[in-house]
Order: C-alpha cells, then sequence, then structure tokens
C-alpha cells in the first residue's frame, strides 16, 4: 500500500516552541521529583532539630549510643559531652522500668571457678528464665576469688587480694589499675574498702581501711586509713576510725558518703553502730539507728533505690528492712517491709536488700542464692539462672549502664 506521510513542523514552528516558557505545571512537576542521590548512592541526611536529636540519644542504651558516634563528627562530639554523659546516666539511674540496670553477681563454680557475671535487673523481675554474660576485666583469674567493693554511676570498684584495685566500666569495657598501696595481708589484720562520688570537686574515690590487732584480744583493733582521688590519682592518709573498725562489708555510698557498720567498744561491752565517711569534707560520725525494738539480732547494711537502709533479723523468726529516706535525718527512717523467715531447710538468714520493683516486690541476697518477695501476696520465688551459670552466689551489686569512664580525668566537669 502507498506509504503515509507524517505532516512536518515548519522552521518557524520549531523555534517558537524552543523559545516558548515552560509552563508553571511542568516547574513543578520538576520539584516534585526525588531528590538527588550522592554518588555513594545515599540520600542526603535530613534536618532535625539539635534539641529532637538529644532526647533521642538520651533514651537509648549505652551499645546503642558506642556504634552511633560513627554517625557523625557532631554525633560523636556530643555522645563524649560531659554535660549529655550526666544527662544520660540520670535518665538510667531514675528509669523505673529498670531498663538500663543490671545486676552485678560474684559467682563460684565447680566448672569455672571463680568469676563475675552480670545480668539484667529488669530480666530477674519479670522473665521466667535470666540469662547471664562474663564480665571481663585484666588480671582475672578463675582459681582467685575478687572482691566487688561497689558501684557508683556505672563504674565498678574491685578488689584483689586486698592490696590491688581496679576501677571498671563493664558497659564500657574500659578499666583502671590504681596505684599499689604496698601493703601485704598479715596474720590477724584485714581490710576493707569503700568507693564513692565526691559531688563538691566531681571526684571519685576510693577508702582503703586497715584494720589491725593493736596488742591483744582483749585491746581490740586499730586502723589505718587511705583515700584514693580519680582527679590527683594517688593515695593519701586521713584521719583513722574514731568509732572501733568496721565489719568486712564494703561501706555503702550514699549521698556523698561511705557507711559502715562498725564493732565498738564501749567499756566491757561491744555494740554494732553505723559510721559514715563524707567524702568532701573526710570526717566521721555516727548514723543514729531507728528504734528496732526487743529481739533484734545482726544489722545489715544496703542501698535500696539510693537510701541507706538495713535488714535488722529477729531470732530467725522474721527480718525488718528499715530505710532512711532523708539522709542523715533520725526521724525519716521508715520501716518498709517485714519479712517471715522461710522453712526452706539450709536457709537460714536473708542478707543484702538489693532492689524494689515498681510492684513493690524486694530483691534480696538470701544465703548463697537471690529471692524474690512479694509482701502483697506475702509469696517467695527464685530467679530461675541456667543451671551451668554458677554453683552459689557470694556477692550481688545494682549497676547502672554509663558513658562514666574511669581514665578519663574530670570527666563530670
Amino acid at each position: 500500500s502507498p506509504s503515509q506521510e507524517l505532516p512536518s513542523t515548519s522552521s518557524n514552528e520549531q523555534t517558537q516552541k524552543r523559545n516558548r516558557p515552560e509552563s508553571p505545571q511542568r516547574k513543578s512537576d520538576d520539584s516534585a521529583q526525588s531528590p538527588k542521590r550522592s554518588r555513594n548512592g545515599s540520600l542526603p541526611p535530613q534536618s532535625f532539630p539539635q534539641e529532637i536529636i538529644f532526647e533521642i540519644l538520651l533514651n537509648l542504651p549505652v551499645q546503642s549510643l558506642l556504634r552511633f558516634r560513627c554517625v557523625s563528627k557532631p554525633w560523636k562530639s556530643l555522645i563524649a559531652d560531659n554535660f549529655f554523659i550526666k544527662k544520660h546516666l540520670k535518665r538510667a539511674q531514675n528509669d523505673p522500668e529498670f531498663s538500663k540496670k543490671r545486676v552485678l553477681i560474684n559467682t563460684s563454680s565447680v566448672q569455672t571457678g571463680s568469676s563475675i557475671k552480670s545480668c539484667s535487673l529488669k530480666s530477674i523481675f519479670e522473665d521466667p528464665n535470666v540469662n547471664t554474660s562474663e564480665i571481663e576485666y585484666p588480671s582475672k583469674k578463675a582459681s582467685r576469688y575478687d572482691w566487688i567493693v561497689g558501684s557508683c554511676n556505672g563504674l565498678i570498684c574491685i578488689a584483689i587480694r586486698e592490696d590491688t584495685v581496679l576501677l571498671l566500666n563493664p558497659t564500657l569495657r574500659v578499666s583502671k589499675r590504681l596505684p599499689d598501696l604496698g601493703f601485704k595481708k598479715r596474720r590477724g589484720c584485714y581490710t576493707v574498702y569503700g568507693f564513692g562520688f565526691d559531688a563538691s570537686v566531681d571526684d571519685y574515690k576510693v577508702v582503703r581501711v586497715f584494720c589491725y590487732q593493736s596488742k591483744g584480744f582483749e585491746d581490740g583493733y586499730e586502723s589505718i586509713v587511705r583515700v584514693y582521688s580519680m582527679r590527683t590519682n594517688c593515695w593519701r592518709r586521713i584521719q583513722d576510725f574514731p568509732f572501733g573498725v568496721p565489719f568486712s562489708e564494703a561501706g555503702k555510698h550514699v549521698d556523698g558518703t561511705l557507711n559502715w557498720a562498725v564493732l565498738s567498744r564501749q567499756y566491757r561491752d561491744f555494740s554494732c553502730t553505723i559510721v559514715s565517711l563524707d567524702l568532701a569534707q573526710e570526717t566521721y560520725k555516727e548514723v543514729t539507728q531507728p528504734c528496732y525494738g526487743n529481739g533484734a539480732g545482726e544489722r545489715i547494711l544496703g542501698v535500696l533505690d539510693g537510701c541507706l537502709c538495713v535488714l535488722c533479723s529477729y531470732g530467725r523468726l522474721y527480718a525488718e528492712v528499715w530505710v532512711m529516706k532523708e539522709y542523715g535525718k533520725r526521724e525519716s527512717w521508715t520501716k518498709l517491709v517485714t519479712i517471715p523467715y522461710t522453712p526452706i531447710p539450709g536457709y537460714e538468714m536473708f542478707l543484702t536488700p538489693l532492689s524494689v520493683s515498681k510492684s513493690g516486690e524486694i530483691l534480696l541476697r538470701f544465703e548463697v542464692n537471690m529471692l524474690l518477695y512479694n509482701p502483697k501476696k506475702n509469696m517467695f520465688r527464685i530467679p530461675m539462672f541456667p543451671y551451668d551459670a554458677f554453683s552459689y552466689i557470694d556477692q550481688q551489686e545494682v549497676y547502672e549502664e554509663s558513658l562514666v569512664s574511669p581514665t578519663v580525668d574530670n570527666q563530670h566537669r
């Protein structure tokens, strides 16, 4: 069939088309196109207000923040900023869900020997099975028993052989060995420690109390006290204990003070008192105890929600937990709960109270295990750990995950 010719466009018409301005619709279509990609194919970052970014990062766990340091230089600087570190720490400490709090467990087992493990505090209260992870630190040996001195703002203090001390952030996996004191363990002597924070100068301090028998048993013990400052990185001697010597337990850190249960001698009798050391003033004072009533026996110090507490046993029949709501004020002592002793064979006494959940359930160290007591239902339950995790528990310490480093001087400034 004959071919059909297409109508041609005159040169004048072509020129008019080239010179004709684009319609508004065409411009709108161009502006609605997707943004150009960079050479590596990624989209340019969206611009968010710094206040929103700051708030989002504050709610993230430490492990996520460590990864996000690689996002950009501004993010890396923000996460390392002292103000951000303090705000993030405060958020973790005040979290009622315990999402950023963990429990250190000083354990021993036939298979692995002694070790320090960690587990989620939230998991202990809520999960049917609790998983643990190993805490790694320098000079760690399964054949040697290392002592957890205490925790403060995410830092852990560990004593090795009574003469070597480490500061460790287990979340950051950063540690620092303190200068040696030169004292070695001697027969008839013992050493206790305390670890806390002096807010007046933004300084972390470790206190070492060396207790030795003065002459004979009737003369009792005397003490030599030294304090380590992270700002100066050195030890120095301060006033010795004026009220006898502390028991073997480490000092409990509350509101800038370290508190010990002390066996003091008055005439021919011995009595148990609570002595505090103010980390800022480096002075001692006796803490007035609550009115326990008749039958009060052994007393054990602890810390609950940042408050000093005492667990007092009454003839293996029951125990009371007292909490000092306002540190230093006798009238603020409040009886939190009365716990009946269980008829479980081989379990004879409660030890340290560790934490209280939103529902009022209390986590306690109970002989060689942990125990949860619900005062509303008057019921006990035992957290379930993997069968090979450990044979018994000797110490527990609650700590929060934080960005505080033991190797950075004046980090809180």
